[in-house]
């Protein structure tokens, strides 16, 4: 059940960032911006559901906004990692990712605990 809420909510965060993605790129909205980040997020949010499964299972407090810092803290060192192979344009890249990636992050996890909330309450 943990694993179909996380994919659950995986797919909800990348059909929304399509329309996320778009207000960070260039100055017009166009949805193409979204489809073609959302490209390149779709496998970062696998990443996320692993992590996401790992700390949930392993983490002691199981309070919603101690699990929300710690993928925040998992989001930003992703980011990171992905903005050191562009280390020529670390800084735009890094800021990108890492406000991409928290806003991701944040719809994920209330998402996630919004299904489990209903799955309990079933």
């Amino acid at each position: 059940m943990m694993l179909k809420n996380k994919i659950i909510s995986a797919v909800i965060t990348l059909i929304l960032g399509i329309f996320i993605i778009p207000l960070f790129i260039e100055y017009t909205y166009s949805i193409s911006y979204g489809i073609y980040g959302t490209a390149f997020t779709a496998p970062a949010m696998l990443v996320a559901v692993v992590v996401s499964i790992v700390i949930e299972k392993y983490s002691r407090n199981k309070n919603v906004v101690f699990i929300y810092i710690k993928h925040l803290i998992c989001a930003f060192i992703f980011s990171i990692l992905f903005s050191l192979a562009n280390i020529d344009i670390f800084k735009d890249i890094f800021y990108l990712t890492s406000s991409i990636g928290s806003i991701y992050i944040t719809i994920f996890v209330i998402v996630d605990y919004l299904l489990q909330y209903l799955n309990k309450n079933r």
